[in-house]
């Protein structure tokens, strides 16, 4: 039961990441870690991270997304937040450039949230 409320508060988490930045309000987040079975992928951070920078966010988006649909884990999800705070600090002409735009960003955030829901959703039946 525990982990079942403890993904519903992170999909909720996640949910607040993306309205914020949408209304481009900062949002207050429960932070709360489960016995420590959670390690974030660094890697896999600094390597999108470097990847934006580099200009190649639809390639990191793709990545992204590659590893969330084969398993959506909540580490995962946390990756999906820290892509996308870091993409939105971009200027839209550095966006326009890349062939990327905000609303991108906010379409991908809603697909992310639907594939989330749906697994657990569909795994608490």
């Amino acid at each position: 039961m525990f982990q079942k409320d403890f993904i519903i508060r992170e999909i909720e988490n996640f949910s607040k990441f993306a309205i914020g930045i949408f209304r481009k309000e900062k949002v207050k987040y429960e932070i709360q870690e489960e016995q420590g079975e959670f390690i974030e992928d660094d890697y896999l951070y600094f390597r999108f991270q470097e990847m934006i920078y580099d200009e190649k966010i639809n390639e990191a988006e793709n990545a992204l997304f590659d590893i969330i649909e084969k398993d959506p884990k909540l580490e995962h999800l946390k990756l999906a937040e820290k892509f996308y705070s870091e993409v939105i600090k971009m200027s839209d002409d550095y966006l326009q450039k890349q062939n990327y735009s905000r609303e991108e960003i906010f379409e991908s955030l809603d697909q992310i949230k639907e594939i989330y829901e749906k697994k657990y959703n569909d795994s608490n039946k």
